[in-house]
């Protein structure tokens, strides 16, 4: 019978273990990051429709209002939208609708939305965005058309997007036609991907999971029927949002808060949070435990029967509080906070994991069960038995050790060298039982009263006793103190995350001698300088010396004296123009090798070989063209010369 009770109880632990809960809401700074989100989005991109329609919407959401000058803006952003774009005409709709005052007329927005009913490639986001547009409008549109063109977009794609899209769509139709997209919820829940047991999410992120799970339970208000949601899993859909609160795309913030607005008031599924209402310390001055029950937006959720199921000493495993009913926390306004005092009874130090459950009479309410929060009870400590001692390192024990009284330093100034060892002994024990107590950090400091220099040594406990024993040989530890002599303070420095006052005691002053540190030869290449190094100044080769420019303009002349030949030749033998014919080939003919050499000169001087060859390709295609037909006229008219 004992046995199958504590497999019993072991299963109700595991259950308990893995039952999801919320741990975390949509607190102030939060809202406040998302808000700095929307302003930003509203100043800087006024030319984007769809960032003013999700700023403007975001900042609703928020319970905050634009002010006169920025609603006439936002207004006037809308008033500008093509209305022969159903998305356009979607964006600006929605802008109107969270605007105090802003009338809007768009003369083809009738027949704009009814083309996407009539257009056979039409998706499940544009027909959301049509029927969206249509419903702010007033705009009438026939719903059997549309109700055909969702469905014909669901058989082509039925991913969590369009899913999607397609529920938040069929929110618009009545009550019989949206009753016919009721059952793909289920279908869109099972496309759900679970992330380390806490989370669910669709394929997209949170644009898709937000705009899903607002589509589920718009629909199921609508229609007045449970979505296929489970608890856990309107509690997994819930943590992924929260977890994605630090969102910094304007248009995704907005999503995110619809769907966590539409957690927070729906008919069926309103998943509850558990939070600490107070600081994570508990000790006997501060007693109380307070824990905040509420939505994920931190409002109430309705007065609840809260228990603390079990509080477990993390440690010990060691259950030490079970089935305890948290209180009402008397003045809060809020109807969030629930009390109870963890320090009825005397607490060992540490961390503590309480176990709560809530009660209601709303059955919307989910995740009200398993859920954890974390806390520890500190305590005061005092150090005691506080002994020091400089002695002979070849001897076991000291022989002349002194001792200590609480909060007080050494009266005469202690001296060692590399001869001696320097020992302090003390115990840590809790200020109210005297018990002995083990802690995280215990370290004793030297620090040197002239250059601030510290060195530290860890203090360990002895297992059997407790008593903390600190020695240094100096002549071994020389090195660590780098030759330095001098006086040192001697500094006991204790510490633990679960102890509330931190101790650092000047014990006593030592004045050591140790031997010059040797010096150590640095490579160069390790050596780290951080002084500022001389600047490096670059010497150019110097240029060569030219010739004097006789010679270069003597150079030049002698070029050029084959070209003022050929002019002297011609001018002695005479040039013929009889043979040219006179046509268009010949003047093209001759205009093109101008350019071609022309294109030689500047090739030279400043082109490079491959836009040279660019140009030459077109100027001497066009010269060859030319020369052809030139040629061709020449031979033709040598020809009928002959006959």
């Amino acid at each position: 019978m004992r046995v199958a009770t504590v497999f019993a109880l072991l299963g109700m632990a595991a259950l308990c273990w893995s039952t999801p809960y919320l741990n975390t809401y949509l607190k102030p700074e939060d809202k406040q990051s998302l808000k700095s989100v929307f302003t930003k989005a509203f100043a800087e991109q006024q030319q984007d429709i769809s960032a003013i329609h999700h700023a403007v919407g975001g900042l609703k959401f928020l319970g905050e209002s634009l002010s006169a000058q920025d609603s006439q803006k936002a207004c006037e952003i809308a008033k500008k939208a093509k209305d022969t774009d159903a998305k356009e005409l979607y964006h600006a709709a929605a802008i109107a609708s969270d605007l105090p005052s802003c009338a809007l007329s768009f003369p083809k927005a009738q027949e704009t939305l009814t083309a996407v009913a009539k257009d056979d490639k039409a998706t499940s986001q544009l027909i959301y965005y049509a029927l969206a547009a249509a419903e702010q409008l007033k705009v009438k549109v026939d719903q059997t058309a549309f109700n055909t063109a969702l469905q014909n977009a669901l058989k082509k794609d039925d991913s969590a997007l369009s899913l999607t899209y397609g529920l938040n769509a069929a929110v618009f139709f009545d009550a019989p036609t949206a009753t016919k997209y009721f059952d793909r919820i289920e279908d869109l829940v099972g496309q759900a991907d679970e992330i380390d047991g806490k989370y669910l999410q669709f394929e997209g992120g949170l644009s898709v999971t937000a705009g899903g799970v607002y589509a589920i339970y718009a629909l199921s208000d609508k229609l007045n029927k449970s979505p296929a949601v489970k608890s856990d899993e309107a509690v997994k859909f819930a943590s992924y949002l929260l977890n994605r609160k630090s969102v910094q795309i304007e248009r995704a913030a907005f999503l995110l808060l619809r769907a966590l607005k539409k957690l927070a008031n729906n008919k069926y599924q309103v998943p509850v949070a558990f939070t600490l209402g107070s600081p994570v310390a508990v000790n006997a001055g501060a007693p109380k435990v307070i824990v905040k029950l509420s939505n994920v937006f931190g409002e109430t959720v309705g007065t609840l029967a809260v228990n603390v199921d079990s509080a477990t000493h993390i440690p010990s495993s060691g259950v030490v509080l079970s089935r305890k009913q948290l209180a009402k926390v008397a003045g809060d306004n809020t109807n969030t906070l629930y009390e109870f005092n963890l320090m009825e009874q005397p607490r060992e130090r540490g961390f503590y994991k309480l176990s709560l459950s809530a009660g209601s009479q709303d059955k919307r309410l989910v995740g009200t069960n398993g859920a954890e929060v974390s806390v520890k009870v500190m305590t005061e400590v005092s150090v005691e038995d506080v002994e020091i001692a400089v002695f002979d390192r070849e001897h076991a024990q000291a022989t002349n050790t002194q001792k200590v009284a609480p909060g007080t330093k050494l009266k005469a100034s202690l001296e060692a060298d590399t001869h001696q060892k320097v020992i302090v002994k003390f115990a840590v024990k809790e200020k109210q039982t005297k018990k002995a107590v083990a802690v995280h950090q215990a370290f004793i400091a030297f620090v040197h009263e002239k250059t601030g220099k510290e060195l530290i040594f860890v203090a360990e406990p002895d297992p059997a006793t407790s008593v903390y024993k600190f020695d240094v040989d100096l002549q071994k530890s020389a090195k660590d103190f780098d030759g330095l002599s001098g006086k040192y303070n001697i500094r006991l420095i204790i510490g633990d995350s679960v102890v509330s006052n931190a101790i650092d005691w000047h014990l006593a002053d030592v004045s050591l001698k140790l031997p010059a540190a040797e010096t150590k030869k640095v490579k160069k290449s390790e050596l780290i300088n951080y002084e500022k190094l001389p600047e490096i100044k670059h010497l150019f080769r110097e240029p060569e010396k030219r010739p004097p420019q006789v010679v270069s303009d003597a150079f030049t002349a002698i070029c050029l004296a084959p070209i003022l030949l050929l002019f002297v030749l011609w001018l002695r033998v005479g040039i013929n123009f009889g043979n040219l014919t006179p046509s268009l080939w010949t003047l093209g003919f001759h205009i093109g090798l101008a350019a071609v050499f022309g294109l030689y000169f500047v090739f030279w001087v400043k082109l490079n070989m491959f836009v040279t060859l660019k140009y030459l390709a077109g100027i001497g295609g066009v010269t060859f063209l030319c020369g052809n037909r030139m040629l061709r006229a020449m031979a033709d008219r040598r020809k009928q010369k002959t006959e």
